[in-house]
């Protein structure tokens, strides 16, 4: 019973994220198609096949235009601004936003690599990310090689701490950044299956 009951929510933890991004990627698709389709059927006078796929990757590739020029960037300003005063929305909008930038974008290349550090006591071992060498002047007062390392927080990896860590007492890991910011975000759900490359 026990072994069903592991294997039950094993399965929802794999398919539940699967089901979650297909659905949400089926509605967009669906909703953009649903509302181009039949005009466009009307005016060529035969159905159109795939039209919410094309229609899609158009919109998706005009955003990106759109959000590079200089008109397009103050429009999204503008509008990010209004959702953040917006309560509720703007908690998720901020969350999601920075998770992206954190997985995806400038903030990961900001991380040198990823490693194993005793925080908040000794004895305890926590995933960090080293982002630079300490300032000259830290390391000379400490008589010690110094890391500065970010320890980010389950399951917003965009919080966290800043501490200084002398470089004897790091274990850095054999993992990609990527691989270890997942498992960070996972609570340790998503086990890395890749070494570095």
């Amino acid at each position: 019973m026990k072994n069903i009951r592991k294997m039950f929510v094993t399965g929802l933890l794999v398919l539940i994220p699967i089901v979650v991004t297909i659905s949400l990627i089926g509605w967009v698709f669906n909703k953009i198609d649903s509302i181009f389709r039949i005009p466009l059927e009307k005016i060529i006078g035969f159905p159109l096949i795939g039209v919410g796929v094309i229609l899609n990757l158009i919109i998706i590739t005009s955003t990106g235009f759109f959000a590079t020029n200089y008109l397009g960037k103050k429009i999204i300003y503008f509008i990010e601004k209004t959702l953040i005063k917006i309560p509720l929305v703007n908690t998720i909008y901020i969350s999601v936003k920075q998770l992206i930038h954190t997985l995806f974008l400038k903030q990961r290349d900001a991380f040198k690599s990823a490693v194993l550090v005793q925080y908040p006591s000794k004895g305890i071992y926590t995933i960090g990310f080293i982002t630079a060498d300490t300032p000259i002047e830290i390391s000379k007062n400490l008589d010690k090689d110094m890391k500065s390392i970010f320890i980010p927080t389950t399951p917003n990896p965009t919080s966290g701490m800043f501490v200084m860590i002398p470089k004897s007492d790091i274990i850095v890991l054999d993992i990609s950044i990527e691989v270890a910011l997942k498992l960070v975000v996972s609570g340790g759900i998503l086990m890395p299956d890749q070494r570095k490359k």
